[in-house]
């Protein structure tokens, strides 16, 4: 009986034990099971989502890298002069100087571009400059190149292919130059894709063994792969797989297939991919992962999970063996059994709670430790003997204790499982807790915590960048909404309740029209329903409550390419049309005084040289008064340079004004036009920087008068002082009887009565035919001993010396600095001071004996009546002499050289900006007139473009309605000004801005002007793929209404870019801005705090800093800013992205 009631009690016994262990086991089983199967989930979504944004930022980049190749081969073309050089080279590649030109060219263009080599080539391939790695004759691929781009008409980029020494390749063609004839020449740069695009392929975004991005393109029936792979080496251009594996991602990429799918790479690794093709390209795109990287971490949750359940099951077959072992043996056998199943169990047990990755534990109902896993040693700093039968208040932090013993009485009292998350020492921990029945009694619970520090963070970032996005779309002042397809409001900013009487919240699920407009439908010029349409911004103005908004749509494009909604935007501008309405009564009023002044009145622009001297000036504006006074036509002059206009125009005229504009300076003068034959009284100021503006009055007669009057008292003196010179030299005749004291005395008299430099006298001599010096006076410093004068003709006697021996006639020079005859003592009679010279012969009876030499420092000096008293001087001196000597001869010599000065016209290059008239008859607007620069700026002469259908045939087709529907409004509106596109005559287009004012409807007259604004549009399209892709950017530039938007690089402060609105809050032209630092703009800042405030976001601490500080304007005012900035990370490096908003406070003041 009592066997039987032991093998009873052990059968109840077992029958307890095996439900709480089997309990047990399922619950921590399938919690277990349970989260790893959600953990695993979890990082297969991750990773899709990661691999697909990878995959977009990937093309992304490769569309922007081929999308540069084709900007550097036009900005490298689209130069006026270098078009010339590569048109006359087109036209004789023989020609040794301009291939060298041509080739320095290149090279230059090389050591600054990411190229390995640029070659010119004739339509045929043939080679006729380059420059480079490789200058050979081109491959085959290039010459194919070469013809695609001669059938097509624009620049092409070629595919891949290997060169001639191996490598990768590829080539990017453009038409260089066409000449008469036909001649043409192509560029064809040489793209190394090892050195620029594969390493721009091979980095990653996140840290990652297996991560990879392949490129490939089919090739027949054949997948070729494109770049180097991270499991095989030098695969680029050579390794082929067969294009029917459709388990290769790489195989169903090339096939049309895009998205998230798994399949086995090149190396026959089961990976995870998103895939897709290259837009505008035949290549497909891989970005890839293995499936064992991506789920390591979901093996190790297996492996805990797996050794949970070995120790269950080996603990129910310890329990079975035991419970066999207790049926069949006896009472003693069956104890000593069970206490070894138990020891077994126990062991088993211990290894679990030694080695668990997560944290285990067993309570009593006191809530007091019975069993803790091993790591929980780590997580309290205390040995594990120390924590075991202590309760929760010994063990935590007292509100941490009694939080944990609130939820375990709850458990005991209620038999359900709790899960609480809770925070220790900094970190965030996930508890899974259950109560232990033994005999229908909850006297034990177990559990076990899984540290969820990191996923806590990761999930807190989220929404801290979801808080700051939603701050920013709520901080901007216009009332911003996201519309559907069907125009139905989606989100809304909270400058929506300050406009409209609704809530932000009230207006979602609303049609826009129904809130702006009060109506059922859209209205007749709707821009939602026109951007709808035309898949492109649409503006309006529109009145509401008094005041007047711009309402603005941007289309969001879908997958398909099909409308999916819009932004919708309503800006105030009240305060702009109030001021445009003022600033044209105002330029009513000053062109009113404009007209009817009778001052002169003109402004222009100064030009400067490399050097940054004023060279030229252009004519921006003139009125009436000063075609009066100038004769010159304002439709002859405006646009043009003054030296095509009046090429006389002497260099201080240009110099002063140069003064004026670059230093602002004002300046009055009196000066002479020689091109006008006029004198000026002149009044300049300089109305902004680079211009200077002009008013002044005719004073030809008053000056011509007082010049008249100067000139006759300073010929007075002259021949005062040549009487005065005869006289004496009469005197000194009457005394001296000695002809060599005869001539000593009349260069001594010519010095110091006759105001001369030098004088000498010489005498012809017969055996060596030169001119030897007698005697002189004055400051010959050594000039005698270097003159050589002959007497014979030849080029040392053309001299007036020289002549006056040789014609028996006094000989004069008018200015020994431009006298060819003077060449052979130009040099040293400069270096003297002497600018004129004459030569009196002196006779003894009929024979020449002297020659008696004079020396100006005046130029222009001898003039006819000088002469003809030099006449006076010769006669008398001869009288002298014959009184001395016997047989004189008389003679005389007159002779006058005549100066010439030829100016020389500059080469002027055109203005930048296009001018024209219309006049409007019988409803059409035709051309009158149009500036000569027109051929240089967008490639039309003007000629052309006075036809009357030039205009519709150039606009571009997507432009030309809303264009011409303008145009037609200038009369209504009386002024307009907008930016459209123009065909240029090689096909490529060309941004203008346009402007038109309107003169009296009844004269029918319009004037307007073109202004090429390509590079412009070009970089707002670079800039805007940049900030699509920053969180800063939740809208365009162009609508960013009060902010400031600036690009610096990280390493110096220097801004490289700067919006339009940056520009006018500061006050800076662009070329200013751009050479100024951030610390030059914002106050209380230096280069080291600069780089200092910035750290956080180098080193990755912070991905935005948001700082309130103040902006300098150019006049050296202030203002308060709210600066947002982003480090942005480009194929080209780094760069800092900074959007400023003026505070309404600084601003109100």
């Amino acid at each position: 009986m009592a066997e039987t009631g032991f093998t009873a009690e052990i059968l109840r016994l077992r029958k307890r034990l095996v439900a709480i262990f089997a309990a047990a086991a399922v619950c921590i089983l399938a919690g277990g099971l349970a989260y790893h199967h959600h953990y695993q989930k979890a990082l297969q979504r991750d990773a899709a989502d990661l691999l697909s944004a990878i995959k977009r930022f990937k093309t992304d980049q490769i569309l922007f890298w081929r999308a540069d190749r084709f900007n550097d081969t036009n900005s490298l073309l689209d130069t006026p002069v270098l078009s010339k050089v590569l048109n006359g080279f087109a036209a004789d590649t023989s020609d040794a100087a301009l291939r060298e030109q041509l080739r320095a060219r290149l090279v230059s263009y090389l050591r600054h571009n990411k190229y390995r080599s640029a070659l010119l080539a004739r339509p045929d391939g043939r080679v006729a400059t380059a420059a480079g790695e490789n200058t050979g004759p081109l491959p085959p691929e290039a010459k194919a190149l070469i013809a695609k781009a001669i059938a097509s008409g624009k620049t092409e980029i070629g595919d891949f292919y290997l060169g001639p020494s191996g490598r990768p390749r590829m080539d990017v063609v453009s038409r260089a130059a066409a000449a008469p004839g036909g001649k043409t020449l192509y560029l064809v740069l040489e793209i190394a894709p090892d050195d620029y695009l594969y390493p721009l392929l091979q980095t990653w975004p996140t840290n990652s063994r297996t991560g990879e991005t392949v490129l490939a393109r089919k090739d027949g029936r054949d997948i070729l792969f494109l770049g180097d792979l991270l499991k095989t080496s030098d695969a680029g251009m050579k390794l082929r797989l067969p294009l029917a594996n459709s388990g290769l991602p790489i195989a169903r990429a090339l096939n049309g297939e895009e998205g998230i799918i798994s399949g086995e790479d090149y190396h026959g690794d089961k990976v995870l991919a998103a895939i897709g093709l290259i837009p505008g390209t035949n290549w497909g795109i891989v970005v890839k992962a293995d499936w064992q990287e991506l789920l390591a971490a979901s093996g190790r949750l297996s492996a805990l999970v797996l050794l949970f359940t070995l120790f269950l099951v080996a603990t129910a077959g310890g329990w079975a063996y035991l419970l066999f072992r207790v049926q069949t043996a006896k009472y003693e056998l069956a104890i000593d059994t069970a206490a070894a199943g138990l020891r077994e169990s126990e062991l088993i047990f211990e290894s679990f709670m030694k080695y668990s990755p997560v944290y285990v534990f067993f309570k009593d109902r006191e809530i007091r430790s019975l069993r803790l896993s091993n790591n929980y040693e780590t997580m309290l700093g205390r040995p594990l003997k120390e924590l075991l039968g202590k309760t929760m208040d010994d063990l935590f932090p007292s509100e941490l204790a009694r939080s944990m013993i609130a939820d375990d009485k709850r458990i005991l009292e209620e038999g359900r499982q709790v899960v609480v998350e809770e925070t220790l020492n900094g970190r965030n921990y996930r508890t899974i807790k259950f109560p232990v029945e033994i005999d229908g009694k909850r006297n034990y619970l177990a559990g076990y915590t899984i540290d969820i520090t990191e996923q806590k963070q990761a999930s807190e970032k989220i929404k801290a960048v979801a808080r700051e996005w939603e701050t920013t779309f709520n901080a901007i002042d216009d009332v911003v909404w996201t519309l559907d397809a069907e125009h139905r409001i989606v989100r809304a900013n909270a400058a929506t309740s300050r406009l409209f009487p609704h809530d932000a919240s009230m207006v979602l699920g609303r049609h826009c029209w129904e809130i702006v407009h009060g109506t059922a439908g859209p209205i007749s010029e709707c821009p939602v329903e026109r951007a709808r349409r035309s898949l492109a911004r649409e503006t309006m103005e529109y009145a509401i409550r008094g005041k007047v908004f711009e309402v603005v749509v941007d289309p969001v494009i879908g997958p398909d390419g099909k409308y999916a909604g819009a932004v919708h935007i309503l800006r105030d501008i009240t305060a702009r049309k109030r001021a445009e309405e003022t600033l044209r009564a105002s330029e009513d009023r000053y062109q009113q005084l404009f007209e009817k002044m009778e001052e002169g009145f003109a402004t222009h622009e100064i030009i400067c040289d490399e050097a940054g001297r004023p060279s030229d000036y252009v004519f921006l504006s003139v009125n009436p008064a000063f075609e009066r006074l100038t004769g010159l036509k304002k439709e002859d002059i405006l646009g043009r340079r003054v030296r095509e206009v009046l090429p006389a125009t002497e260099n201080h005229w240009i110099a002063e004004y140069g003064k004026v504009a670059l230093t602002g300076q004002p300046a009055h003068f009196e000066n002479h036009a020689v091109g006008l034959k006029k004198w000026f009284a002149v009044n300049a100021f300089r109305p902004r920087e680079g211009q200077f503006a002009v008013s002044f009055f005719d004073i030809t007669e008053r000056k011509e008068a007082q010049l008249k009057l100067e000139k006759a008292q300073k010929d007075l003196l002259k021949n005062l002082r040549l009487y005065t010179l005869l006289a004496h030299i009469n005197q000194a005749a009457a005394q001296t009887k000695a002809v060599k004291t005869l001539y000593q005395q009349l260069c001594e008299v010519a010095v110091s009565s006759g105001g001369f430099k030098l004088a000498w006298v010489g005498y012809p001599d017969r055996d060596t035919g030169r001119v030897l010096p007698i005697c002189s006076a004055g400051a010959p410093d050594g000039y005698l001993d270097h003159i050589k004068i002959s007497a014979k003709d030849g080029p040392t006697s053309r001299g007036p010396e020289g002549a006056a021996v040789r014609t028996g006639r006094v000989s004069a020079c008018q200015d020994i600095e431009t006298d060819p005859d003077m060449l052979p003592w130009r040099e040293e009679a400069l270096k003297r001071g002497f600018r004129s010279a004459a030569a009196v012969p002196l006779y003894e009876g009929t024979a020449l004996t002297a020659v008696l030499s004079l020396y100006s420092a005046e130029k222009g000096f001898f003039t006819v009546d000088e002469v003809k008293l030099l006449g006076a001087v010769k006669g008398d001196v001869s009288l002298a002499m014959e009184a001395i000597s016997t047989g004189e001869k008389h003679g005389s010599a007159q002779s006058a050289l005549e100066r010439t000065t030829t100016h020389l016209a500059h080469m002027m290059e055109a203005s930048p900006v296009v001018l024209f008239t219309l006049r409007q008859m019988n409803g059409r607007m035709l051309p009158q007139w149009v500036s000569g620069n027109s051929e240089a700026v967008i490639g039309y002469e003007p000629a052309e473009m006075l036809s009357p259908e030039w205009f519709a045939g150039v606009v571009h087709p997507e432009d030309k309605a809303w264009v011409l529907g303008e145009i037609s409004q200038v009369f209504k509106k009386g002024a307009i000004a907008h930016d459209f596109r123009l065909v240029r005559k090689d096909g490529a287009y060309t941004w203008v801005h346009a402007q038109l004012r309107a003169g009296p409807e009844s004269s029918g007259e319009v004037t307007g002007s073109w202004t090429d604004i390509t590079p412009l549009k070009e970089s707002e399209l670079r800039f805007r793929k940049l900030f699509e892709k920053a969180p800063l950017a939740c809208r365009p530039p162009e609508q960013a209404g009060r902010d400031e938007i600036y690009l610096a690089e990280p390493e110096t402060g220097r801004i490289t870019f700067a919006s339009a609105g940056a520009l006018k809050a500061l006050g800076y032209t662009r070329p200013e801005i751009e050479r100024k630092f951030v610390f030059d703009v914002v106050t209380d800042l230096d280069a080291e705090t600069f780089r200092a405030s910035i750290t956080p976001l180098v080193k990755k601490q912070k991905p935005l800093l948001i700082i309130e500080t103040e902006h300098r304007r150019k006049d050296g005012s202030v203002y308060a800013v709210q600066s947002r900035v982003q480090l942005l990370e480009g194929a080209t490096g780094a760069m800092l992205l900074i959007v400023a908003t003026e505070l309404r406070e600084s601003a109100a003041k």
